[in-house]
């Protein structure tokens, strides 16, 4: 198994590639359905519980599977979870991803996760936060880093306990109390604990819709048939044009 070095390495060499930086937060999504040469579709679909997500391989094209009934926090480790498989390991069919986090997983497993964890939140921006801190983390302070890295409670709890920046018994009691009801005390939002809003718990981006668009307009398949394409892959508002409707603000 790679060590937490290595994958902290791995994760700014990532960051690097994408033209980011060290220490600020990055849009996932945008970075990764902004690929275009490596064909990536991400499926966002209401799985089963115990699983976060799932990636697989078909010729030259990559399709990951986000769970929508997760918090957005958790999708978004999700995604980087499963870019790892793609990016760093051969993957052979497909790779399924449970919800847990911690040693009791396959190698593969948890390096996709500790990858995660350093890509969303590289190592030396939580020291320097912890340092500014006084290496003192109230429930406050956990909460103001995750809103500002958007990633999940459990996610940020799970990188400060491995680190040694809070003990066990700190994240044991930060995990029992209802995050988001903290959070709008601080005067967040709540949209990072939440999971996808109705609308979009099925729904596509990436490769799949641009591949229907490039046929249609090579007359390689009729408008009727790249309609019923885009509704397969879950996308009514590009068939309805829905988004005009809602009011589409382009300021």
């Amino acid at each position: 198994m790679k060590s937490e070095q290595q994958l902290n390495s791995l994760a700014l060499e990532t960051r690097r590639m994408w033209g980011e930086d060290g220490y600020s937060p990055i849009d996932i999504f945008a970075i990764v359905n902004g690929l275009r040469d490596m064909k990536i579709t991400v499926l966002k679909y209401p799985l089963s519980e115990r699983i976060s997500g799932m990636c697989s391989k078909v010729d030259d094209d990559f399709v990951i599977c986000i769970n929508s009934s997760t918090s957005y926090g958790r999708q978004r480790f999700t995604l980087a979870h499963e870019f790892y498989h793609i990016l760093y390991e051969d993957i052979e069919g497909q790779v399924i991803c449970n919800m847990s986090m911690g040693d009791d997983k396959p190698d593969s497993e948890r390096e996709a996760d500790i990858f995660a964890s350093y890509l969303l939140m590289p190592y030396d921006a939580l020291y320097q936060i912890s340092k500014r801190n006084h290496d003192t983390w109230n429930l406050e302070s956990v909460i103001h880093v995750e809103q500002f890295y958007q990633v999940s409670h459990m996610a940020i709890l799970f990188r400060l306990e491995k680190d040694g920046f809070i003990n066990s018994e700190s994240a044991s009691e930060f995990r029992e109390i209802t995050v988001s009801r903290f959070a709008a005390l601080l005067g967040y939002g709540k949209e990072l604990y939440q999971p996808s809003p109705e609308n979009k718990r099925y729904f596509t981006t990436g490769e799949y819709i641009r591949k229907v668009e490039e046929l249609a307009n090579k007359g390689v398949i009729s408008n009727g048939k790249k309609e019923e394409l885009l509704l397969d892959g879950y996308r009514a508002d590009i068939v309805y044009n829905l988004d005009e409707e809602e009011g589409n603000l382009n300021d």
